[in-house]
This record gives C-alpha cells, structure tokens and sequence, in this order.
C-alpha cells in the first residue's frame, strides 16, 4: 500500500488534470481513468487534433473533445472498470485518483475585492463590460464574476465562447438535443438566449453569457469590428429580454456599443490585480468612475488562457438591412439618438447601426421632430 505522501500527491494530480491547479494540465482528461493504451492514446490523439470550428456545424459541437459523447461513454466505462479493479485489489492510489481532493484546489482570496465585485453583480445591471491590454486578466476576472454571479443570483443556465472554459451547462436546443455551453455563433447564441420559449408565456430560467472579444480577429476594426458595432445592440436587448446576463470582452472602448454602458458598466483592468469601475463610456473614454478593485483574486473557474476564444456574427457574406418594427431597427433608431446627443458625427454614428451616414442624418432629423417614440419606448422598456 502507498504510504500518505503518495495519495496526496495523487489527490492534487487529479485535480491539477482536472484544471484546478495554478498551471493548465498537459495530461488529458482520461489520463490515468483509461488504462488501455490503445484506447487512451486513440483520446488523447482526439483531444489535441479537435477543433470544433472546423466542423460543419461548430454552433452544435462542444468546446473540447473532453466533452464529445463518445469521450465521455469512453470515460465512464474504463472508469467504472478501474474502480472495481482497485477496490479488488485495494489500491488506494487509484482509488484516490478517481475521487481526487476538493482541498488542493485553487483556493480565493482577496475578501475586499470579491465584496467589490459582489456589489456589481447584486446591482440591476446585467451587461459587464471589461477592458484591458492583453495579459491584463480580463478572462480571469470575468469568469470570477460570472463565479459570484452564479453564487449570488442562482444562475441556472452558463454559456461561453471560450472554447476551453468547463463551467459552462449542457442545454436543449429546439430540436430536442443536448448541447454544451460552448456558444461560438450568433445563431447558436440566440437560439441558446430563447431556449425557454416566449417569456410572455413562459418562465426564464436565469442565464448568463460570457462573450470574449467578438471583434478580436480584426483587432476591433474591419469587417468583424465593424459587425460587432452593429449587432451588439439587438443581441444585448435580445438577452436582456429572456432574463439573461451578460460579461463581453471588449477590445476597446470604440467597440462598445452604447446599449452596453447603458444596461450596465465598465471594468477596465489597469493589471492582473487591479481594476476600474466607471458607468459609460463617452468619445472613446472611461466617464463617472465609480471606484477601483484592488487585489482581484484568482477565479478557480478552468479555462486555457493561452487558447484564442471562436466567433462568428453571420455565415453570409451579405446581411439585409433590418425592416421597421424589428428589434434591430428599434435598437439602431435609439442608437442614432444615444450618439448624436452624444456628440458624434452622422459618419462615427453610422460604425453603431446597420446603415449609412445619410440614413442616420434622415432619421436623427425625424427623432427631433418628435418621431420614432413608439421605437424609444420599447428600448426602453428592455432598459429600464
């Protein structure tokens, strides 16, 4: 039998595996659980070739191939296979590795920075924003929101397009499948925000999204930065009208649409431990500071932060332009009246909605005469 040392050191390797230490494992989930060689090596080529956008449905596939049925029956077998095994034999070594030991996990500190944090999330605001420089902990503090969040609201429902994060739920989509949390599409994102049916007829479950750098491939600017101005304002009010929170990654303050400030506020993230709460954003820059986070805690959510997060707004090349009375028009309308009482130009307007510079003159002439409340009313219905 394995003296104590050796079980403990067991205990930790699982749950390092398991993505609780302070370092991203390099052994795969079956490492250890699978005893066949052949098997385990057939799962670990698998794991590291998987790349789930490359699929032809990516919106329908997991975010790792951890998650894939045929990984997880494959584990569950061997597992129950192993563990009969062991307690055949009485060996406390494996045996330890199958349960592991919630102890040596990631433990969080920082009370006063988690109190910070806790009075955001308690707060009416469902849409967070954060901001940073790369390496400034922008993913670790937004997963240590949604953390408290689930903690603190009773969140039910978790999705993300953070391909490694493993905090997200399985859903049902509308065809009766399970799916995981991992969310890499528009299309994939809303029909995941409307899986509890018409909130006029049915209860929403509590849900929150994780959205990390929408526009990150054009570093906020061409095509991607361009649709992400423009569509975020129709998703956030989508969201918020299913009984959703949102946590997005901005690039920058120019990719902020201003729906985001207006449904709830900015943390920008000066360094790893340190942060700044404001209420807007207005001509690129932080206004109303609230107060600054010092001391951010690591959150004990697993994710690999080396791994590049997947998006896609739309799989055309063409979009049509929204027709009246659709959410998006709705939303493009009180964007129109957001920025120019803000101060932008017809053309810096025009980045924020689905038209041109002279459709937003058009439109900003009409909204002074008086028109369009019927459109401002219902966005603000959703904002209020």
């Amino acid at each position: 039998m394995s003296d104590d040392t050796d079980v403990y050191t067991v205990a930790q390797f699982r749950e390092h595996q398991d993505g609780y230490g302070t370092r991203d494992p390099d052994a795969a989930a079956h490492a250890g659980i699978v005893r066949d060689p052949l098997v385990s090596r057939y799962l670990a080529v698998q794991a590291e070739h998987y790349d789930p956008d490359q699929m032809e449905r990516p919106g329908e596939m997991p975010g790792q191939a951890r998650d894939l049925k045929e990984q997880r029956h494959i584990r569950a077998v061997a597992a129950t296979e192993t563990a009969r095994e062991a307690l055949s034999n009485g060996d406390m070594t494996t045996l330890k590795h199958l349960t592991g030991e919630q102890d040596q996990r990631a433990d969080i500190s920082g009370m006063k920075a988690i109190s910070s944090i806790d009075s955001l999330i308690e707060s009416p605001a469902p849409v967070i924003v954060l901001l940073g420089e790369m390496g400034a902990g922008k993913t670790n503090m937004a997963c240590l929101i949604a953390q408290r969040a689930r903690q603190l609201l009773g969140v039910e429902q978790v999705a993300s397009n953070i391909r490694s994060l493993r905090e997200t739920t399985e859903w049902v989509d509308n065809q009766g499948e399970v799916r995981s949390g991992y969310v890499p599409n528009h299309g994939t994102l809303e029909e995941w925000v409307q899986q509890d049916g018409d909130p006029l007829d049915y209860p929403q479950s509590q849900k929150l999204f994780i959205g990390d750098e929408f526009s990150s491939k054009a570093g906020g600017s061409g095509k991607d930065g361009y649709l992400t101005r423009q569509k975020m304002g129709p998703l956030v009010y989508k969201i918020r009208k299913y009984n959703g929170l949102l946590i997005y990654i901005a690039h920058d303050e120019s990719s902020i649409h201003p729906l985001l400030w207006r449904l709830g506020v900015i943390i920008k993230k000066v360094n790893k431990k340190k942060a700044v709460v404001a209420d807007r954003v207005s001509n690129g820059q932080l206004r109303d500071k609230r107060f600054e986070v010092e001391g951010v805690p690591p959150t004990d959510w697993r994710y690999n932060d080396k791994e590049a997060s997947s998006w896609a707004w739309t799989d055309r090349d063409e979009e049509e332009e929204p027709d009246p009375d659709e959410v998006a028009y709705d939303v493009a309308l009180w964007t129109v009246r957001e920025c120019k009482e803000d101060g932008l130009t017809h053309r810096e307007t025009a980045q924020y909605v689905p038209f041109g510079k002279s459709w937003v003159g058009d439109r900003w002439s009409e909204i002074q005469d008086g028109k369009h409340a019927g459109a401002m009313d219902r966005v603000r219905a959703i904002t209020a």
